[in-house]
């Protein structure tokens, strides 16, 4: 079963909706980028996510092979989605401005951590 979640950044100027289910996994990313951030974020379907700001209120940031777009509200700061570089069909939302219902599950699961240990190993 779906449901309609609703979000924005701090000062919510940029808003969102998404079509998801109930049980939402809940991605710790370790890549350079998310581990600065501590970004959580769900992956969405691009067909399920709808950006109800003009993309006049967002910035831009891009790095290394420029695939992911990670996106910021001008006014605040706050990056309330981007386009992950490994899957540019899917948004992932961070988990933090979405309006929760009490009745949706989270599962929390980690990313990129292999790659971080082989590389600490490494050196």
């Amino acid at each position: 079963m779906e449901q309609q979640f609703q979000g924005s950044c701090h000062c919510q100027k940029v808003q969102f909706e998404f079509q998801g289910p109930l049980e939402l996994e809940v991605i710790r990313c370790h890549c350079s980028i998310c581990k600065m951030k501590q970004n959580h974020h769900v992956l969405i379907d691009n067909s399920k996510f709808k950006l109800l700001t003009s993309m006049e209120e967002l910035t831009l940031y891009t790095f290394n092979t420029k695939q992911a777009k990670h996106y910021f509200c001008k006014t605040c700061g706050v990056q309330a989605f981007f386009y992950p570089r490994f899957n540019p069909n899917m948004i992932a939302v961070t988990i933090y401005c979405v309006q929760l219902p009490n009745n949706v599950k989270l599962t929390y699961v980690t990313q990129g951590l292999e790659q971080q240990i082989k590389e600490t190993i490494q050196q």
